[in-house]
């Protein structure tokens, strides 16, 4: 893969990463837990939207890779 792609993959991973992140301290704020910690809550947030921002990359980075084998490719 060529840099571009890389770098398309990466800042559609950290967009995924942002919006989960954020959706994950939102819904907690709204629901008004208060029997976590701060700083764990936070952790968790943040492992969600890792999870989310990893499996956001490869699957972007799997679709590239599909979409370069067939391109050549005609029916």
């Amino acid at each position: 893969m060529n840099k571009k792609i890389i770098k398309d993959i990466i800042i559609r991973a950290a967009k995924t990463f942002v919006q989960a992140f954020l959706s994950a301290i939102s819904v907690d704020a709204l629901l008004g837990v208060t029997d976590l910690d701060t700083f764990k809550r936070i952790g968790l947030s943040m492992l969600i939207a890792g999870s989310a921002a990893g499996i956001s990359a490869v699957w972007n980075a799997a679709l590239k890779a599909i979409e370069s084998k067939t391109q050549g490719v005609t029916d």
